[in-house]
């Protein structure tokens, strides 16, 4: 076979979207704990597009787990010296590289560095101080205590500390970056009772939309519940959203259609929030508690009075407090 020959069948046609769906696949894999599997698949995504943050970040990080540090340290080298990604985010992988490959003479020129050029952000000096400590303990021949063993920095943060309107925002970006930075922060924010409903829903359905099928843990409004983000239906696809929509339809809609369209609109606001749970009870008296709320709201007296019957007992009551609990829960004004 001719050289040509050989080139020619070398050459690798690159289809549209190739590096696309390598990146989305090993950033899964990576999640997912397949780190092997994820530096492969990175590996291929890096060959097409060797300058994209995200690819190189991604490819650090399986590299980095699965234990390859020389490769993780020179591509992290490379991403550092022509600027690619988050200067200090690369520069936090690359020391934990060196510390794995126990340089620790290049781990305390590289602090010194920049604290000399005074880069360091203030939430950083804290963490980038106990790798100095750690490191020139190292080279001293002192043996570091157990709690003094650098471990990796805790995942940067990218909601904490902001409004809830730049939360939602970040989070709705997040459906098309790698997450894996921000993992314990995300499922931290699901677990944590106190955390707004509505930013938890936009984080479990980030979670959903990467194809992360490990269990979580989502607590709000007093229940707890693992789920599997990839095997959740969508809110409003479920088909007690459906069953709720079709009886609110047959309850309102010749006799009001205005009014139908505003419970429809106040139904979805509150699945959102309580999702993955939703109220309790039979979906016909759930919506005739929501059709008799909804007629009170826009001062439909007649309606109000026809659909009293209908919500006047204990269940009905439960269901209507629990609507007026939801609805004094702020949403994002976006």
């Amino acid at each position: 076979m001719t050289k040509g020959n050989q080139e020619e069948k070398g050459k690798i046609v690159q289809f549209p979207g190739l590096k696309e769906r390598l990146l989305e696949k090993g950033v899964h894999a990576l999640e997912q704990g397949e780190v092997h599997e994820a530096s492969e698949l990175l590996i291929q995504a890096y060959e097409l597009d060797p300058d994209n943050p995200d690819i190189n970040t991604a490819l650090v990080l399986s590299l980095y787990e699965s234990k390859q540090y020389d490769k993780a340290r020179s591509i992290c080298k490379d991403m550092l010296l022509e600027g690619i990604g988050d200067y200090f985010e690369v520069v936090d992988m690359y020391l934990m590289i060196l510390i794995q490959l126990r340089e620790h003479q290049e781990v305390m020129d590289t602090i010194h560095a920049l604290f000399d050029e005074k880069e360091v952000p203030f939430e950083k000096e804290e963490h980038f101080k106990k790798l100095l400590q750690f490191s020139e303990k190292v080279l001293n021949g002192k043996s570091p205590q157990p709690d003094e063993a650098p471990v990796k920095e805790e995942q940067p943060s990218i909601l904490r500390g902001k409004s809830l309107e730049e939360q939602t925002l970040t989070a709705a970006e997040l459906v098309h970056r790698n997450i894996q930075p921000f993992m314990d922060e995300l499922k931290s924010i699901l677990k944590d009772a106190e955390a707004h409903p509505f930013l938890q829903t936009m984080v479990l359905n980030v979670l959903r939309e990467h194809g992360v099928d490990k269990e979580v843990v989502v607590k709000k409004f007093g229940q707890e519940k693992r789920v599997s983000p990839a095997s959740l239906e969508d809110v409003f696809e479920s088909d007690f959203f459906s069953g709720m929509v079709e009886s609110l339809e047959d309850l309102l809609m010749q006799m009001n259609p205005t009014l139908f369209q505003h419970a429809q609109e106040l139904l979805k606001r509150h699945m959102f929030l309580l999702y993955p749970f939703h109220l309790d009870g039979e979906v016909k008296d759930i919506a005739s508690v929501y059709a008799f709320y909804t007629a009170g709201m826009f001062a439909d007296s007649i309606l109000e009075e026809e659909l009293r019957d209908q919500v006047e007992n204990t269940q009905s009551e439960g269901i209507l407090l629990k609507l007026k609990e939801l609805e004094e829960i702020s949403s994002p004004n976006i």
